[in-house]
């Protein structure tokens, strides 16, 4: 029944979360995600990796209201018995996330999280930021469209702080980024490193002004730039 939901991953992307949770000596309790879409990719399959190992549970992520809605109920229709593992929140991470995080019990920890939300790379490092605290060692990151202009921040940032490892998968031509911390803090050097690639990548150009421009605007220049050179400002692709 999973796979007549739409999803935005292939099956290689898949598998890859589904190992970051049955792949586990210790099975992840507290799941979070960014962006569930229709339910179909991502969702269902972290879900149902819950399911397996019978413990844990999934927190979703979704901003838009008609895709929210759509989820739901491709879920409780995929997933009947594995719906009391998953708990679905609407909104905008940014307000989502601290209103999440002040209401779970102290300490709060997220052993994998899974971010694929706006096209805006702001947000993955917002993301990040506010739940970096919360992962213990050994605990998991995942992003998605790596190579795509939602990553672009996230992927230098968290590969330059040494207490992540962290690869590309090579999984699509979007690619799956995968991460595991191994201390609780980095280094001081390896923060400002992280901390400089970042404003570089601030103080492009095209962030200057999708930072100053009012959306309307930024959406009018781009109908009027060449359909290649306007996909590569606005979604980062080839």
């Amino acid at each position: 029944m999973s796979n007549l939901i739409e999803g935005q991953l292939n099956e290689a992307e898949r598998q890859i979360l589904r190992n970051a949770v049955l792949g586990e000596t210790r099975k992840p309790k507290v799941v979070v995600e960014v962006g569930t879409w229709l339910g179909g990719g991502s969702t269902i399959h972290l879900l149902n990796a819950l399911q397996e190992n019978d413990e844990g549970h999934l927190w979703g992520i979704e901003a838009d209201r008609s895709i929210y809605e759509r989820m739901l109920a491709n879920i409780a229709a995929a997933a009947p018995e594995a719906k009391h593992r998953f708990t679905p929140l609407f909104g905008l991470s940014k307000h989502i996330l601290p209103r999440w995080i002040a209401e779970q019990s102290q300490p709060c920890t997220v052993d994998v999280a899974f971010l694929d939300g706006g096209n805006n790379p702001g947000e993955q490092i917002t993301e990040f930021r506010l739940l970096d605290p919360l992962i213990p060692v050994g605990g998991q990151l995942l992003s998605h469209d790596a190579r795509m202009r939602k990553g672009k921040w996230l992927v230098p940032y968290v590969s330059a702080l040494d207490n992540w490892e962290s690869k590309l998968c090579n999984a699509s031509e979007n690619d799956l980024f995968y991460a595991r911390k191994t201390s609780p803090a980095p280094s001081p050097g390896s923060l400002s490193t992280a901390n400089r690639l970042l404003l570089k990548k601030r103080l492009e150009p095209a962030e200057i002004a999708a930072a100053v421009l009012p959306s309307w605007l930024c959406g009018f220049i781009l109908k009027l730039l060449p359909s290649g050179y306007s996909r590569r400002l606005s979604e980062g692709g080839a």
